[in-house]
């Protein structure tokens, strides 16, 4: 008696078989790379800000850098329910690729409560392994900032006094300039899409 008779499957009954399962094989293959696509990127990038020192004249109510739950890309919950937010936030790591950045800020001298959010989608490069998205305000506005991790060369930072002179100065980007003068520095809010 011939294997094939031995398994109950005729020859073409078993290449049927054998040619159905590659199929669903393929099919598994094709959901599980779609369901790959379609979540949230993880990439080893920064998020941060510093209003006390970048925006001393603003008051963060509440900010939040994408659909994480990590903390430090967004208000914590417990100063939510206070009505409060943290004023400076530092994240670095793997963590999901925000779509986009929402902050709501009060200008501390007149009241006027701001919110604005950013699409980060045609903003960031494809890939932001290394970067950080770092944002300033400044009275009505939001100016959000992409730090390279590549490094100048020659290095343009400028001396200590001119680095005090730049971080005492109203101007956003000199505020980021003042910590980051060695990198490359991005704007791409407002006004700069991809």
């Amino acid at each position: 008696m011939t294997e094939e008779m031995n398994s109950g499957l005729s020859v073409p009954k078993k290449c049927f078989a054998m040619a159905f399962m590659r199929w669903l094989t393929l099919i598994a293959l094709a959901c599980a790379t779609v369901a790959c696509a379609t979540e949230p990127k993880v990439v080893d990038h920064a998020f941060g800000f510093d209003a006390t020192w970048d925006s001393p004249d603003v008051e963060v109510l509440d900010y939040r850098y994408g659909d994480s739950r990590l903390a430090g890309v967004r208000n914590p919950d417990w100063m939510l329910e206070k009505g409060k937010s943290l004023q400076a936030a530092n994240t670095n790591g793997p963590m999901r690729v925000g779509d986009e950045l929402y902050i709501k800020w009060r200008i501390k001298s007149s009241g006027e409560v701001h919110q604005d959010t950013v699409d980060l989608r045609s903003r960031l490069p494809r890939d932001i392994t290394g970067y950080r998205i770092h944002f300033i305000l400044k009275g009505p506005q939001l100016y959000v900032y992409l730090i390279s991790p590549e490094k100048l060369d020659p290095n343009p930072c400028p001396s200590r006094g001119e680095l005090r002179r730049l971080g005492q100065s109203d101007e956003p980007r000199d505020k980021i300039f003042s910590m980051y003068c060695y990198r490359k520095i991005i704007t791409i809010y407002p006004d700069q899409p991809k």
